[in-house]
């Protein structure tokens, strides 16, 4: 009885915690993603391209908005969230597996409402309006003395947005997170990336999908209109060609 008791009361508290959240699947020409991600979250709602609607209904998704292109749809899901009172969870649509980070060798699974209530935790904890994971699922990399930081790349693939005016840069068709990190931290002075928590997509390793329209050239414009806007705020990774690293 006891543990059954316990195990209630954390299926309440959960629950307690996703009735504050807008969950929001950001999603284009990849239907077939709707039934994995449903494990995950199965009232997410869908910000897809236009014209998908149907396909997305049709693949079991119940709540489906057409956003247009990425930003936008990012954009629209921050102003349904703040229309309704929530924070807003924007998710990739390939998530496999979330898991908290206790050193560089043990690492346990968890679901995505434990992941949102310490992001929830965290971001209230040093007033910050956007959250994300660590970078990298590798916990190799995680300092356990060290389990969030206030200054640090906050990639969009999982993140977490309290309230507030800032949006997405529509001019950028990649390398938005970038950018929107910077925002942050220029208007903020802070913001909560949880490197104890380390999330995996496929898009990360497989090609295609979200990625598919990457080219250099897109990537080189991408960088360039970021280094017109932020200057010295950002600088060339020299370990990935086409990459770039928050000077920060």
């Amino acid at each position: 009885m006891p543990d059954f008791a316990t195990s209630e009361q954390k299926s309440n508290e959960s629950e307690r915690t996703l009735n504050n959240v807008h969950v929001a699947i950001i999603s284009a020409r990849r239907p077939e993603r709707v039934v994995p991600m449903m494990k995950w979250c199965p009232d997410a709602t869908w910000y897809v391209a236009k014209g998908e609607t149907n396909l997305y209904r049709d693949a079991g998704a119940a709540n489906v908005v057409e956003g247009g292109g990425l930003c936008e749809s990012r954009n629209l899901a921050i102003d349904t969230a703040l229309y309704k009172g929530q924070v807003c969870v924007q998710l990739s649509d390939d998530l496999s597996a979330i898991k908290r980070a206790h050193n560089k060798k043990e690492v346990e699974a968890i679901t995505l409402e434990s992941a949102i209530k310490e992001m929830i935790t965290v971001t209230s904890k040093i007033d910050a309006k956007l959250a994300g994971c660590a970078p990298t699922s590798n916990p190799f990399y995680y300092n356990p003395e060290k389990p969030y930081r206030s200054a640090g790349f906050i990639v969009a693939d999982f993140i977490l947005i309290r309230p507030c005016e800032l949006r997405f840069d529509t001019k950028l068709r990649l390398k938005e997170d970038y950018d929107f990190t910077l925002q942050h931290l220029a208007k903020y002075g802070r913001v909560a990336r949880l490197d104890n928590l380390m999330a995996s997509f496929a898009h990360r390793t497989n090609k295609g999908g979200a990625v598919a329209y990457r080219t250099s050239e897109l990537e080189q414009q991408s960088i360039a209109y970021l280094r017109t806007k932020w200057g010295k705020a950002i600088k060339n990774n020299p370990r990935r060609e086409n990459e770039i690293l928050l000077n920060i």
